[in-house]
């Protein structure tokens, strides 16, 4: 797409979020922090800063919310913590629907979204999901923070994410629609879908991939 974007955060699923902080804690060396529930969506957070106002996203179901289908349903059923997707960040999430509907690609959004912070802050921001695709988690979502605060305001980075690759049968078709980001994206063709991030650490890179359970999971 010929429209500026950029890597806002990965997202790393587990079906309880106190697994979930405790396998980030065992690569990153590093506490992550209670980030909020997510009201109407059934799950909660923490948050890993990364660097160049990036973060990891732990998200789980979330026990005080029902759970009646929709993503914290379907994370309560992972057998293992793995990657679930990622964001892509913009200031302009109309003109990327226009981008992603002129390359056949259709879209929900912008939907704005909020949670409360641990202590009482308030963030609030509008998400763009693009729709009716074959990609899975391969293909990310767009946010737009706006005016407002961003997660990584108040989080120390724990790493810095080096790179992406994305793995498809689809791969020229992804391509097409990823355009450039700012960190190295490589997406070749394979046979299986696949996804991986290295995020370089003090202690050495660490790798965070999708597992089976989550490569086709869909979102929005």
């Amino acid at each position: 797409m010929n429209i500026h974007t950029s890597v806002d955060h990965l997202m790393w699923g587990a079906a309880d979020l106190t697994e979930g902080m405790a396998e980030i804690r065992r690569l990153f060396h590093a506490d992550p922090v209670p980030g909020g529930a997510h009201p109407g969506l059934g799950t909660r957070n923490a948050l890993l800063g990364l660097a160049d106002g990036r973060y990891l996203e732990i998200i789980a179901p979330d026990p005080d919310q029902r759970q009646s289908g929709g993503l914290g349903a379907a994370l309560a059923d992972l057998a293992h913590p793995a990657v679930i997707t990622w964001a892509l960040r913009s200031r302009d999430l109309p003109g990327v629907a226009r981008k992603l509907s002129a390359a056949g690609l259709e879209t929900r959004g912008p939907v704005p979204t909020r949670r409360t912070t641990p202590d009482g802050n308030e963030l609030a921001w509008e998400l763009l999901f693009p729709r009716d695709h074959d990609f899975g988690v391969l293909m990310p979502f767009f946010i737009d923070w706006g005016d407002g605060a961003h997660p990584t305001d108040d989080l120390q980075p724990a790493g810095t994410l080096e790179a992406i690759t994305v793995e498809s049968p689809h791969a020229a078709a992804l391509r097409r629609l990823l355009g450039n980001v700012d960190v190295p994206l490589v997406v070749r063709t394979a046979a299986e879908p696949a996804l991986h991030a290295v995020i370089v650490t003090a202690h050495g890179d660490v790798v965070l991939e999708a597992s089976p359970a989550t490569v086709g999971m869909r979102f929005g």
